[in-house]
């Protein structure tokens, strides 16, 4: 199946999605794993699970406790259509068909788009440990899904999530794996977001920027930088 120039030609990338969102979103995630540490299904073990029964727990709990319950302000229907985990969506030129980010949230009174099928807020989550660096893992098997075009790619933004151990945090870690790294690009090294603050079980969201490495098919046009927030959540205090 070819994706190219098939039809008038699309406006990409996408409207980017408002900052509110992303707090939103965020807080959402911040309470839903406040749940899973301090009230969790006697069968879960958040700090021994591997990174699929986590990310499991995590949607569940988000879903059937918090929206459902509408625990955060906004974070309910009247903002989001729906959210999934692992729904399948093509890739940038159409070569994988079958690629699945975490969790994809699905965005109500969004402007009209040519490709509504992959317009949302995109996360990916991993685990930050000593069997997991922030280096190999978070961002040779995380962050470079959002700059070769796997996820996001009609995006200007979107959300990475870390399961992280005891003694890990964004500075020095992410800081130092990102200047290392030999596969992702990097245009603004992690920052605060001024909108975000700590909690007891997570930091304070922080921004980077990074180039992409694709074209558009649709367009011919190459890809704009793309904006990744980072929500590290502690998985014991």
């Amino acid at each position: 199946m070819a994706y190219g120039v098939y039809r008038e030609k699309l406006q990409l990338p996408h409207p980017p999605i408002s900052l509110r969102v992303f707090l939103i979103v965020e807080m959402a995630l911040r309470t839903t794993w406040k749940l899973m540490r301090e009230n969790p299904r006697p069968e879960f073990n958040l700090n021994n699970a591997d990174e699929d029964i986590v990310t499991h727990e995590l949607y569940e709990c988000l879903y059937d406790e918090v929206f459902v319950n509408r625990l955060v302000e906004g974070f309910d229907r009247q903002l989001f259509a729906d959210f999934s985990r692992e729904s399948k969506i093509r890739n940038y030129d159409g070569t994988h068909l079958d690629k699945m980010p975490d969790l994809f949230f699905r965005l109500l009174e969004r402007p009209i788009v040519k490709l509504p099928s992959q317009d949302g807020l995109y996360s990916e989550c991993k685990p930050v440990d000593s069997d997991h660096t922030v280096g190999h893992h978070y961002c040779d098997k995380g962050i470079i899904r959002f700059t070769r075009g796997d996820y996001a790619w009609t995006m200007t933004s979107a959300l990475m999530v870390g399961y992280v151990q005891q003694g890990y945090s964004i500075t020095p870690k992410l800081v130092n794996a990102l200047n290392k790294s030999k596969t992702i690009t990097t245009i603004d090294l992690p920052i605060p977001c001024h909108c975000s603050s700590a909690t007891e079980c997570s930091e304070a969201t922080h921004v980077t920027r990074h180039t992409r490495s694709f074209p558009y098919m649709e367009t011919g046009e190459a890809s704009p930088p793309i904006t990744i927030r980072h929500l590290w959540l502690m998985r014991a205090g």
